[in-house]
């Protein structure tokens, strides 16, 4: 009894470390990530984002493009941008 009972310990103990390493890799992705999207975002704060907005005025048949609605479309093209280069160098390793 006592050697089975220490078999489900060390397969409880084996499990959390795999959780931990888990949580570890996808805090580094995450972290990774973040950062990519932050260099990416720092691109588009110039005065050439004039061009991008007439583009989706055009597109988006409006004359106007509300501030936050355009940020928000920074944010989510920046963060897309990088989980895509994520994917692909996780893909060369």
């Amino acid at each position: 009894m006592r050697q089975l009972q220490q078999l489900v310990e060390n397969s409880y103990e084996a499990s959390y470390y795999k959780m931990l390493d888990k949580i570890e890799q996808q805090d580094a992705q995450e972290e990774w990530i973040d950062k990519r999207a932050d260099e990416l975002m720092g691109n588009f704060s110039n005065e050439n984002d004039w061009q991008i907005l007439a583009l989706l005025k055009l597109k988006l048949e409006n004359h106007s493009v509300d501030a936050k609605i355009y940020h928000q479309f920074i944010i989510d093209i920046c963060y897309s941008q990088a989980q895509f280069e994520f994917k692909q160098h996780s893909l060369n390793y």
